[in-house]
């Protein structure tokens, strides 16, 4: 009889054993799936891999990019003495830069300016030194954006050899073909001589 009563007291153990490690087991697998997931999602997604900053800077206004740049054809060049400009030594004028064409197109940067001794003259002296920052100037038909010019006169340099010019020739911004303005003066041959400075073009007023 008592050995009977320990069979089946060992046996009610076992089974409480094994039911205890079913218990024990299953939530910790339950949990580990969760805190997997959790670990993982934000680091595939979210701003640092498609946000809107890695496209935004590089989108660009359709109608500018679309414009022709400002050809010499496209254009009519003058040099007027501009208005509000004064400087002891210097003279200043402004190149003008008129849209003539029928579509509105662009430009940027300076002028190419130096003395000439004629239409078909040689080049006197050095070319127009540039200052400033140039920006895009959208240039719609019939509107005209300008560079101021800086003329030193030939006297503030030395040594320098005059020599008589009969005017300027003016490439406008970024193109190969040129024009003559007229502007009779006295020009130093010297490169050395720094006679003329050109600023960017801007829109005119």
């Amino acid at each position: 009889m008592k050995t009977f009563s320990l069979v089946v007291a060992g046996a009610l153990l076992l089974l409480t054993a094994g039911c205890s490690s079913h218990d024990v087991t299953d939530p910790s697998a339950g949990s580990a799936r969760p805190s997997s997931s959790s670990a993982t999602g934000p680091a595939t997604t979210g701003p640092a891999t498609t946000g809107p900053a890695t496209t935004g800077p590089a989108l660009s206004s359709p109608s500018a990019s679309s414009a022709p740049t400002c050809t010499t054809a496209d254009l009519r060049v003058t040099v007027r003495p501009d208005p509000n400009g004064a400087a002891a030594g210097s003279t200043f004028d402004d190149v003008l830069l008129r849209n003539t064409g029928g579509t509105t197109c662009l430009m940027t940067g300076w002028p190419g300016v130096s003395f000439v001794t004629g239409s078909q003259g040689r080049q006197v002296g050095a070319p127009a030194a540039r200052q400033g920052t140039p920006a895009v100037v959208s240039l719609a038909p019939g509107a005209s954006a300008e560079a101021l010019l800086q003329v030193a006169e030939a006297g503030d340099f030395a040594p320098c050899t005059t020599t008589s010019v009969r005017g300027l020739r003016i490439y406008p911004p970024n193109q190969r073909d040129a024009v003559f303005v007229a502007l009779p003066t006295k020009a130093c041959a010297q490169t050395s001589a720094q006679q003329l400075t050109v600023r960017p073009v801007v829109l005119r007023g």
